[in-house]
């Protein structure tokens, strides 16, 4: 009788230590599965980081040539190419007789009005043959607001999604900055880049 019991009491323990070592292994297993999904999960957003980027590296690249002109009169409603030879017929007037560049129509890869018509007029996207090309046109902008027919015109970098939420951030800072209390002899304008765009203080002109 004392044999069966101590029998019994070594067949407990054994299952004990059984019970033991199973939870240690199911333990070591569930915190190497879990290791397991955070280096799955770190992958995978290190994918869809990497697809994002180039995503906007392409879109940039895209647009890279183009600018936005803003109240550009719209024509009456007509055909297709009616159209495209006012929008155009405008922008090489512009260049010509307000930038005091020379600009042809070879020069104008695309021109098209973006989204439908409307009571609101549409801003006016051209593609142009080339970036140089483009930064003249930024560089001189300045000078349309010197002529008379061009003077409410706003030219424009064709931005990315990205870009335009960066330079609202970076327009609302110009605004912090520029408030009444901080102007004394200074402006605060936002110059630069899509992507690379800050707030700088210049001096008013006397």
């Amino acid at each position: 009788m004392q044999q069966q019991m101590v029998m019994m009491q070594d067949e407990f323990q054994t299952k004990g230590q059984n019970t033991q070592w199973a939870d240690i292994v199911s333990q070591a297993v569930d915190t190497k599965f879990e290791m397991v999904s955070a280096g799955i999960n770190m992958v995978e957003k290190s994918i869809e980081e990497t697809k994002q980027k180039a995503l906007e590296f392409k879109d940039k690249e895209d647009r890279r040539n183009n600018i936005i002109l803003y109240k550009v009169p719209e024509c009456p409603p007509g055909s297709y190419e009616e159209i495209i030879e006012h929008d155009s017929d405008f922008f090489l007037d512009a260049c010509t007789n307000a930038l005091d560049l020379e600009v042809t129509r070879a020069d104008v890869k695309k021109i098209y009005r973006i989204g439908k018509r409307g009571p609101e007029v549409r801003p006016l996207l051209v593609c142009l043959s080339s970036g140089m090309l483009k930064n003249h046109i930024m560089e001189t902008t300045f000078k349309l607001r010197k002529t008379e027919k061009f003077k409410d015109v706003v030219i424009s970098h064709d931005m990315t999604k990205l870009e335009r939420e960066q330079c609202k951030k970076t327009c609302s800072r110009c605004k912090t900055a520029g408030s009444p209390r901080t102007f004394g002899e200074f402006i605060f304008r936002v110059r630069g880049s899509p992507g690379n765009m800050k707030v700088v203080k210049l001096r008013k002109r006397m």
